[in-house]
């Protein structure tokens, strides 16, 4: 309400907009989001932050898309942004492009080599290419940095099923 009210009082500020769309984003109004986000761009159009967090509103709409290339617009603006790198590499994978996702994922992981999720997410991307070798190193890495992570042993176990090991599938 206390953003709503500086709006209503004539307070255009990028960071308003952004603000308020961060609590509407916490309470899954991802319409709202967007429309906010836009009107943040038009006020500070080079936000890296806006554009990432414009791409998660629009890939949470089903825009998988316009998410791809928010994340784009915001690496262009912070090509070290980890997070955008790792955001579009699930999204590519989503649309199937998955020798792009690897290269998304292994950017955020240069940048961010304790990044749990983005090891996982590069293994899901590798086993799904056939590369099991590749999968189980990355699934084994990220079990090293988080070793609490369900999915991570069970893709981790069914790597080692297809590579023929099954005794490692058991472990």
């Amino acid at each position: 309400s206390i953003y709503r009210r500086l709006i209503a009082n004539g307070e255009n500020t990028y960071t308003v907009y952004g603000n308020l769309a961060a609590i509407c984003g916490m309470q899954n109004r991802f319409e709202e989001v967007i429309e906010l986000l836009h009107k943040t761009l038009t006020l500070k159009p080079d936000y890296p932050e806006a554009h990432y967090n414009l791409g998660i509103a629009l890939k949470k709409k089903g825009d998988v898309k316009a998410a791809i290339a928010s994340y784009k617009n915001a690496l262009q603006l912070e090509p070290n942004y980890a997070e955008a790198h790792y955001s579009l590499g699930i999204a590519l994978h989503q649309q199937g492009d998955l020798d792009n996702a690897i290269n998304e994922f292994r950017a955020a992981l240069q940048l961010q080599e304790n990044y749990p999720e983005a090891h996982y997410n590069l293994g899901v991307s590798l086993k799904k290419q056939g590369d099991l070798t590749g999968a189980i190193a990355s699934y084994s890495a990220a079990l090293k940095l988080k070793p609490d992570y369900p999915k991570a042993h069970y893709n981790l176990g069914n790597a080692f099923q297809d590579a023929g090991d099954p005794i490692g599938a058991i472990s």
